[in-house]
């Protein structure tokens, strides 16, 4: 078990510049236990699960749709979703868990032939239908604004950091997969507002 786990971590921190794989992204690396990690990407706004069983790995994402606390029309609406979305998803699975039935996706690969590159092929998916499922249920943007707020907060620690705005744009693009030009606008953006509330204060 402990081998898989070291495994997976080993994939997740092999970090490969200039790739458009999933899993040569950064990741931030949690370890639950010795059978579950919790990762993370700057590129995306939420985490995943990656547990360990006896013959499988299972990647799970919670989306934070809680279907128990709906009404019963968009109730309906979601469950019709996740019947047509989960036919079309070969390798992934729509899910309710909990005592709110929060939608999970979750993809589960076997252990036997398990190599990083269908890991990754496993990750891919999960992330594809993960966005597919945003995208029926119009939550795209949601998330989209949920990165935009992780990226303004990175920014505001590498100011507290007294990096260069050169520094912090340069990093922000590479980590984030963001365009030049939108980064430096943000910058520019949250620097104004900085000096604003510094000359209040002074």
């Amino acid at each position: 078990m402990q081998n898989w786990i070291d495994k997976i971590v080993k994939w997740f921190e092999e970090e490969i510049s200039n790739s458009n794989k999933p899993l040569d992204e950064h990741w931030e690396i949690e370890r639950e236990n010795e059978k579950k990690l919790i990762v993370s990407s700057p590129c995306r706004p939420y985490t995943i699960s990656v547990s360990i069983g006896e013959r499988f790995v299972s990647l799970q994402i919670k989306t934070g749709i809680e279907t128990a606390v709906l009404d019963t029309q968009e109730r309906l609406k979601i469950y019709r979703f996740l019947l047509l979305l989960n036919s079309k998803w070969r390798m992934v699975k729509y899910a309710l868990v909990g005592e709110n039935e929060e939608v999970v996706v979750t993809t589960e690969l076997d252990l036997l032939s398990l190599s990083r590159e269908e890991f990754n092929d496993g990750l891919t998916v999960t992330l594809l239908a993960m966005n597919d499922l945003m995208k029926k249920l119009n939550m795209d943007e949601k998330y989209q604004e949920a990165q935009l707020n992780d990226v303004e907060k990175i920014i505001l620690q590498k100011i507290k950091e007294n990096k260069s705005k050169e520094e912090i744009v340069n990093y922000v693009v590479k980590t984030y997969k963001i365009s030049k030009y939108i980064v430096e606008e943000i910058v520019e953006k949250i620097l104004r507002e900085d000096e604003d509330i510094s000359r209040m204060y002074t």
